[in-house]
């Protein structure tokens, strides 16, 4: 048996097995899509099932195709909507909160800034940034107790001692003047001043009866600025930052309607924004010969404390979808602080900024015409009206005059206070000696 099984074994191995053939690679024919009209062959009937062979056109086709989705489940539906509708809510998302980090590493060391509006949002973060950059730090802030708290808490933060608080309220003219005569007394210097604070909501009247997103949002502000002008021209090359937004292009400037009598809350808020940057062009044109450069910057959409006082639904609507959607402040502060501290921006003073690069603005917004109109109007209504440029006329002058004299009154008859004096113009005494000699 033994050896029987080696014969076979012999046997297997001489075995030659012939070589297998490999069948050629046929060509793949993409099927032909007849022209609507064209019969279609389809074996087994129209849905794949019985012995016959049918054929269809393709308007057949695609009316069954049509019948088949309308008759589909609406549980397929539902889900593909709100993936659609969240979808498109995370792209607004990621626009909105679309932001740049300042890429200038710059420090503030020796330099003192000033910035209004500082106890929340964008002011604040602003504050704490440029803090860390080492300049010394002016929160001007309308309520005390607050702005020495944050100073304080910036002090612990950053380790920067030269954080110091300032009572300012940008709803008086007094008040901007007599701060600005303690600042030019106590701080030697000033090399940034940021125009940061901002109201929107509803009508109301400053002290001085004007309108008051007009007043805090620009006219302050220009008081302000016009007021630290000597001491910005001995820090040169020095800055201001105004702080607005893209809300200017829906905003009209009417010299002769500045009471605004169909008052809305975003429209006089467009206005202020506009007036804002009217005035930083303007800034720029009589300032820079003197190296006091101005910037204007749009932040974006940010989640900061300016919707406080919007009322209503669409208040608190806007207020909770500021805190989804908007950018965070610290986020938002950023293109403030390239302007305060990046090199080679001398030849965009007067330029707007978003994103910390230089963006365009609207054609009206240049002209030269209400950019002076707006600076003498603006002078009149802070009560410098000897600031007012020579080659005015004076029916120019006597118009300003009832323009003003119109805005009390009609402050009067919406906020019933027909007997009170009229407000007095600022206490020459209270302005810095500088102003007197210019």
């Amino acid at each position: 048996m033994g050896a029987e099984a080696k014969n076979s074994a012999d046997a297997a191995k001489n075995v030659k097995v012939p070589p297998q053939k490999v069948p050629p690679k046929v060509p793949k024919v993409q099927p032909k899509v007849p022209p609507t009209g064209v019969p279609v062959h389809i074996p087994g009937g129209a849905h794949g099932s019985g012995h016959h062979d049918h054929h269809f056109t393709w308007h057949e086709l695609e009316t069954e195709i049509e019948d088949a989705i309308e008759n589909f489940s609406p549980a397929f539906y539902v889900p593909a909507i709100i993936s659609v509708i969240l979808l498109l809510l995370f792209l607004v998302r990621r626009y909105l909160r679309y932001s740049v980090n300042c890429p200038s590493k710059n420090t503030l060391d020796g330099k003192t800034v000033l910035i209004t509006g500082a106890t929340s949002g964008i002011g604040k973060a602003t504050a704490l940034e440029l803090a860390r950059r080492g300049g010394r730090i002016i929160l001007a802030c309308r309520d005390a107790q607050r702005g020495d708290a944050l100073a304080r808490q910036i002090i612990r933060k950053t380790k920067n001692p030269h954080i110091l608080s300032y009572h300012l309220d940008l709803a008086s003219l007094r008040s901007v003047a007599e701060f600005a005569d303690e600042f030019d007394r106590r701080e030697p210097n000033l090399h940034v001043l940021v125009n940061n604070a901002a109201y929107m909501g509803p009508k109301a009247m400053t002290m001085d009866h004007y309108e008051r997103c007009l007043a805090v949002n620009h006219l302050a502000h220009f008081y302000l600025t016009y007021l630290l002008k000597d001491k910005l021209r001995r820090c040169a090359p020095s800055r201001v930052i105004n702080v607005v937004s893209d809300a200017y292009m829906k905003g009209e400037l009417n010299t002769e309607d500045l009471a605004m009598k169909n008052y809305d809350i975003y429209k006089a808020y467009a206005r202020s924004k506009l007036a804002q940057l009217v005035f930083n062009i303007e800034a720029h044109r009589r300032w820079s010969s003197d190296v006091i450069l101005s910037y204007a910057v749009h932040p974006g959409s940010v989640c900061s404390n300016l919707h406080r006082e919007l009322p209503g639904m669409d208040g608190n609507l806007k207020r909770a979808l500021a805190r989804v959607f908007y950018k965070s402040p610290e986020q938002g502060c950023q293109t403030i602080v390239y302007c305060a501290v990046a090199d080679k921006l001398r030849r965009h003073s007067g330029k707007l900024f978003e994103n910390c690069s230089v963006i365009g603005v609207n054609d009206f917004v240049t002209d030269k015409k209400l950019g002076s109109s707006l600076w003498n109007v603006s002078l009149h209504l802070v009560g410098l009206d000897d600031k007012c440029d020579k080659q005015k006329e004076e029916e120019d002058f006597q118009r300003m005059r009832m323009r003003k004299r119109s805005i009390w009154d009609m402050g009067l008859e919406l906020f019933g206070g027909g007997d009170q004096p009229k407000p007095a113009v600022p206490d020459p005494g209270l302005l810095s000696p500088h102003d007197h000699a210019e």
